[in-house]
């Protein structure tokens, strides 16, 4: 097999509904060297069972509060064997190329993490407006090293580096992927690719609506950059 290891780490609570599109995209992928991680919040539907047959590890995480990645994540990240961590969520799926794209990057031993391009999957002309924005963002603030810019966040990190920052940290209610990019990118370069798309389903953005989506994310934002915490969480879809 050739290097690096990937270990997809992806938390689930409930999703048989959603996951099957992320399954396939794994199925789909190019790059054949990687292990599958669902760490898993106490499913009562089959979503277990679906990552079970698809040989996919499965542990069992204890929630402690209503929207618990961060614990879910770390604990994916204990029990993973690759060198490099990518981490999903259920109801996103990635372009075919995208593990490809990762290990060319990851040849860099200054790399310790890279992110994709993010579109919404089935999105009207607003969200994927949105999203592009945000990628814009992403790879300007990258370039000039000021990530505060955009919500940045890498997909994937080498595991060495996630670990010597702690992962992500727990005492957040979100912005926690934000947050560890914006610790770590002090130990490694970033590679922002638009070689690849991750997709992501749009849909906690229609639960909320789109303009009460916006004022959500501006509020951790600002309390995550003020106060260096968010006391607002959101609950599990």
């Amino acid at each position: 097999m050739r290097e690096p290891l990937f270990s997809i780490v992806i938390p689930t609570l409930n999703e048989e509904e959603n996951i099957g599109c992320c399954i396939k995209s794994l199925a789909e992928q190019t790059w054949l060297n990687y292990e599958v991680i669902v760490a898993d919040g106490g499913s009562t539907d089959n979503t277990i069972e679906i990552a079970e047959t698809n040989g996919f590890k499965v542990l069992s995480v204890e929630k402690t509060r209503p929207h618990d990645v961060s614990t879910a994540k770390n604990l994916g990240a204990k029990y993973s064997e690759g060198s490099v961590l990518v981490f999903l969520d259920a109801d996103m799926s990635i372009d075919p190329n995208c593990l490809e794209v990762l290990a060319e990057g990851y040849k860099d031993p200054e790399v310790v993490g890279m992110a994709l391009k993010v579109l919404p999957s089935e999105s009207n002309r607003l969200e994927k407006t949105l999203y592009e924005c945000n990628n814009v963002l992403a790879r300007l603030g990258n370039k000039i090293g000021f990530h505060e810019i955009s919500y940045f966040s890498c997909h994937s990190y080498r595991k060495d580096a996630f670990m010597q920052v702690g992962g992500f940290r727990t005492d957040l209610y979100a912005c926690e992927d934000l947050d560890l990019s914006l610790r770590l990118r002090y130990t490694g370069k970033y590679v922002v690719t638009p070689r690849s798309i991750l997709w992501t389903s749009p849909r906690r953005l229609r639960e909320w609506s789109h303009h009460w989506y916006i004022y959500k994310y501006m509020r951790y934002l600002a309390e995550y950059y003020i106060y260096d915490k968010v006391t607002d969480y959101y609950d599990d879809l």
